[in-house]
C-alpha cells in the first residue's frame, strides 16, 4: 500500500482494512476505529460487512472494552446468520469474548448456531470444549 492509496477514499473493502491496519501499526487505534465504521457502512458483500464488524470487535476487546467487543460481534454473525462461511479461529474468540462479557445467552445462541455449521466445515467442532460453560 502506496501513500497514494491515502490520498483517494478507500472504495474497496480491502482499501479500508488496509488503512485500518496501518493506522493500527502506528498505534492509532482509534483511527483505525473509525475507518472500520465507516467501511461496515458500505455497500459491501455481507461477508465482507461481517469482517468488518468482526475487525472492530477484535479492536475493541484490545482495548478492553468488552461490552462493544461483544456488540460487534453479535451483529457480525446476525448479518451472516444465513450464510455459509468457512471456519476461523475467531470464532473461538468471540465466543469467549461474549462470556467474559457476561453475555452467556449471546455465547450459547451462537456456538450452537456455529457448532452446526460442522455439516459443511468439520472444523467448527473445535468449538465444542467452549460448550463446558453451559452444561
Amino acid at each position: 500500500m502506496g501513500i497514494f492509496s491515502f490520498v483517494r477514499p478507500p472504495r474497496k473493502y480491502e482499501h479500508y482494512v488496509d488503512r485500518a491496519s496501518f493506522y493500527e501499526l502506528l498505534s492509532l487505534r482509534n483511527k483505525a476505529i473509525e475507518t472500520m465504521k465507516e467501511a461496515v457502512k458500505q455497500p459491501f458483500a455481507k461477508k465482507e460487512i461481517a469482517s468488518g464488524l468482526i475487525y472492530l470487535g477484535m479492536m475493541h476487546e484490545k482495548k478492553n472494552e468488552m461490552s462493544e467487543a461483544s456488540d460487534y460481534y453479535h451483529q457480525a454473525l446476525e448479518v451472516t446468520a444465513e450464510e455459509e462461511f468457512k471456519y476461523h479461529k475467531h470464532f473461538k474468540q468471540m465466543i469467549e469474548a461474549f462470556i467474559k462479557n457476561g453475555d452467556e445467552q449471546r455465547a450459547q445462541i451462537w456456538l450452537d448456531n456455529l457448532l452446526v455449521r460442522q455439516t459443511y466445515d468439520k472444523r467448527f467442532a473445535k468449538l465444542s470444549a467452549l460448550k463446558k460453560h453451559y452444561r
